[in-house]
């Protein structure tokens, strides 16, 4: 579990907990109007049938300000094409009987007939006009326009050009378990190798010399399992079932005290509950069942056994983690994000909690992953997106939020140039980002004892947009 900053219900607009409404990204999007000055234009939407884009394009909100001069603009870019496409521009107009003139970027005018008309993306997406013409006293006419404007990505915002850095000292981390922890251009990866053996290699900056250490304080023959950074600790889980903490980016662990009702298999989180700091896990009952824990980091007590995880529920693997402060409901939310789920998928959902013990599945509907040998995330918090890698037993796949976890996009072909994608089948991955966000590196790992790792640099191509 990799914690990212805790953030406040502005920086994930809707994602608040309202846990059983679908994402913004799966509805069409009505319009926001501000009534400032005549209003003539009520609703304005596009919305087209091109498969890859279908679904971004109806999820794009328009603003209408109704000013001397209307004007009509989204914030949030259309996506990226390359290829020239249809576009259904809707738009409803405040009078039945007022006349409506789609003016383009050329002058062309176009008289507007229907609720929705088409139009060539590389016409209408270069700015038009709207002249609307209603009448007035007598035989006198009034005429109103709007300037519209299309915010669009410049180039293809999953583009990446990837190489290969020449480094020493990369560790060979098993797919058993490995999890990066950063601070800054610094950082640490704790990981298992081949042999059944914790260790940690810490850098300075990812393409300089790695060193790598032991991890001390741990069981004889336990295994990482689990790793947290949370409240300025780090946290960790092993294979005997135990819980442990160390200072933050530490190499020397002391085992916590644990209650005997349950033991902690894989933490999920950390988040405050009745004012007290909280670990989120999913343990074991004395009896054996699987359940959620919230164990209370103060009193070194279980604080609350929860329900039974679904199988759709991310119980292994590398997740990321962030906390909501809450607006309509009183303390916070914690949202996970990535993981395997117990039949070994790559989990895309997201999932949240209020107390640390009942999850729901935000949008309310679990979605299949793939069969997965490993999944790491890196999150860009100067882009808001999470980057997804999945290894199977035959490629590399990578899927991308831009929401935090809530809805993933498959990557376009840009998104590997530089890499061939079946040299990373059936291989551990571990994923960060670059503290400028310019960067992601990818981190391959060994499938045998005696194998080399390699790093991969990701320039990102950037989410250059122009407006027009």
């Amino acid at each position: 579990m990799r914690r990212i900053t805790t953030l406040v219900p502005a920086a994930l607009g809707l994602l608040a907990l309202t846990l059983g409404a679908t994402s913004c990204k799966s509805k069409q999007v009505e319009l926001e109007d501000f009534q400032i000055y005549d209003n003539q234009i009520t609703a304005f939407a596009l919305s087209t049938d091109e498969a890859t884009l279908k679904e971004a394009v109806s999820a794009i909100p328009f603003v209408i300000r109704n000013t001397a001069t209307g004007a009509i603009y989204n914030t949030q870019a259309l996506p990226y094409s390359s290829a020239d496409y249809n576009v259904h521009l809707r738009l409803t107009k405040a009078a039945s009987n007022a006349t409506v003139e789609v003016i383009l970027a050329d002058g062309t005018t176009v008289a507007w007939k229907d609720a929705t008309q088409t139009f060539k993306s590389s016409d209408l997406l270069k700015g038009i006009q709207l002249r609307i013409t209603t009448a007035g006293s007598g035989t006198s006419t009034n005429t109103y326009t709007y300037k519209v404007t299309f915010k669009r990505y410049q180039q293809d915002p999953h583009a990446f050009a990837w190489s290969e850095a020449s480094v020493t000292g990369l560790p060979a981390f098993s797919s058993s378990f490995s999890q990066v922890e950063l601070s800054g251009n610094s950082g640490a990866l704790y990981y298992v190798k081949a042999d059944g053996t914790n260790a940690v290699s810490s850098f300075t900056t990812p393409t300089g010399a790695w060193t790598t250490s032991s991890l001390t304080g741990l069981g004889s023959g336990e295994r990482l399992s689990s790793l947290l950074t949370y409240g300025g600790k780090l946290y960790a889980t092993t294979s005997g079932s135990r819980l442990y903490e160390a200072s933050a980016l530490g190499t020397a662990f002391t085992a916590k005290t644990f209650p005997t009702t349950a033991t902690p298999q894989t933490l999920l989180g950390g988040l405050s509950v009745d004012g007290k700091p909280t670990l989120a896990l999913v343990g074991k009952t004395a009896a054996g069942a699987t359940t959620f824990l919230g164990y209370n980091i103060s009193a070194g007590t279980i604080s609350t056994i929860g329900e039974t995880p679904s199988t759709s529920f991310p119980t292994a693997g590398s997740t990321l983690s962030y906390e909501l402060a809450g607006s309509s409901y009183d303390g916070a939310a914690l949202y996970v994000s990535g993981g395997r789920t117990a039949d070994g998928k790559a989990s895309p959902n997201l999932w949240a909690t209020t107390n640390g013990t009942a999850w729901l599945i935000v949008g309310g509907k679990a979605q299949a992953g793939v069969s997965a040998v490993s999944q790491s995330q890196a999150y860009v918090e100067s882009q808001k997106r999470i980057y997804r890698f999945v290894s199977t037993a035959s490629t590399l796949e990578l899927y991308i939020s831009d929401d935090r976890g809530a809805t993933w996009q498959e990557a376009r072909t840009v998104a590997f140039t530089g890499l061939t994608r079946t040299d990373f089948a059936g291989y551990p991955l571990v994923a960060f980002p670059s503290s400028d966000g310019e960067t992601v590196y990818l981190l391959r790992g060994a499938k045998t004892a005696g194998e080399s790792a390699k790093l991969f640099v990701g320039k990102f191509g950037g989410l250059k947009t122009v407006t027009e």
